[in-house]
């Protein structure tokens, strides 16, 4: 099997992750408003082709918004399952975007890039499938309505993981949420934190400080202990992809990890202190009716209007975030998760991605 791969041809290769279909879809359909119905729908249509023109069919997961019990909302699902898939043995992956934006918001960055990166990890993985085994199921998950409540997360987690974990018995190993993978800015000051920030995490913000409060990393949000092991897996993946995609970039992107002490919160204070690092669809999969399931979750993001211009102009994020800068940092933070998610699938493909790298440009930098 692990001579196959040197039989293709080189331009097959090639095409295993691409940032021009990345700079394709964010021109195309990420880079316009989709906060009313009509807007939306015309989104989810497009999401749907790409799934389908990956092999992989999508389906629609309405439901009704648990904030206002009048607004219908629309997930976009698509599974690429595997041999376990069903049964107690497996250990499923979701990677998660949401799709929508604010009203009049042309969302390029929040959530465009995340929406890109999943269907960009969705065609790599459908790639590998065909020459290397996989072991465990990867769901791919659009949201609707995270400025509505993070009702489409909520629902999700409600109507979709929570009974198929009681109908299989199965586990979720891993949930990555991606929101807002596009900012990159190297420039002393761009990069503000919540106010709380400092006091949960000290060493953190000795870091940033340390960097000039520059917007040069992503930041990577889990619950202390309880995410400890897909942090380090997601960071190691980080780690490989910018040793290959970065190492000429004169500020190299950097991981900012936080861990969360929800186990240290003991009122409900405690936990409004904590808000401005919960309010997004990473804590639908912390917090639900299951109080003893425990999902490993991380949250991935660029930190969204704390950085440079989306500071102070939430409708700023239009098509000049499509700029070479922006598309390689969006490339690195792709690679990463596909290389995050092919170890946690348990892809026979994760022994030899780099060599792939090395000998024939994989990855989504390859043609930047």
């Amino acid at each position: 099997m692990r001579l196959l791969i040197f039989l293709l041809p080189i331009s097959a290769l090639a095409q295993l992750s691409d940032v021009d279909r990345m700079r394709h879809d964010l021109s195309r359909f990420l880079s316009m408003p989709r906060f009313t119905e009509l807007e939306k729908k015309r989104t989810r249509e497009e999401i749907t082709q790409a799934f389908s023109g990956m092999g992989l069919a999508a389906m629609t997961h309405s439901y009704v918004s648990a904030e206002d019990k009048l607004s219908l909302g629309h997930n976009v699902i698509s599974i690429q399952a595997g041999p376990f898939y069903g049964s107690p043995e497996d250990q499923t992956v979701i990677v998660a975007a949401n799709y929508d934006t604010i009203e009049g918001a042309p969302g390029v960055d929040d959530n465009g890039s995340g929406v890109a990166a999943v269907l960009e990890t969705a065609r790599t993985l459908a790639t590998l499938d065909r020459l290397y085994q996989r072991q465990y199921t990867i769901i791919y998950a659009l949201f609707d309505m995270k400025y509505q409540g993070l009702a489409g997360s909520h629902a999700f987690v409600s109507d979709i993981v929570i009974p198929l974990l009681r109908r299989t018995n199965g586990t979720i190993s891993a949930v990555l949420i991606l929101d807002g993978l596009a900012h990159f800015d190297p420039f002393p000051t761009s990069q503000s934190m919540p106010q709380s920030f400092e006091t949960f995490f000290p060493g953190a913000a000795r870091e940033l400080s340390l960097h000039k409060h520059m917007g040069d990393f992503v930041q990577v949000t889990g619950r202390a202990g309880l995410d400890d092991g897909l942090m380090q897996n997601f960071v190691a993946a980080f780690t490989r992809a910018a040793s290959m995609i970065a190492p000429d970039w004169a500020f190299r992107p950097w991981l900012l990890p936080l861990k969360i002490p929800l186990h240290e919160v003991r009122s409900m204070e405690g936990l409004q202190a904590l808000h401005p690092f919960l309010y997004a669809d990473h804590s639908s999969f912390y917090f639900h009716d299951q109080r003893y399931l425990k999902i490993p979750t991380l949250y991935i993001t660029d930190t969204l209007s704390h950085r440079g211009v989306k500071q102070y102009c939430t409708y700023c994020d239009g098509l000049y975030m499509i700029n070479e800068q922006n598309l390689r940092f969006l490339s690195l933070m792709t690679d990463t998760v596909i290389r995050s998610v092919v170890q946690l699938a348990g892809s026979e493909a994760a022994d030899i991605v780099d060599e792939m790298f090395m000998t024939f440009g994989f990855g989504a930098a390859a043609r930047i």
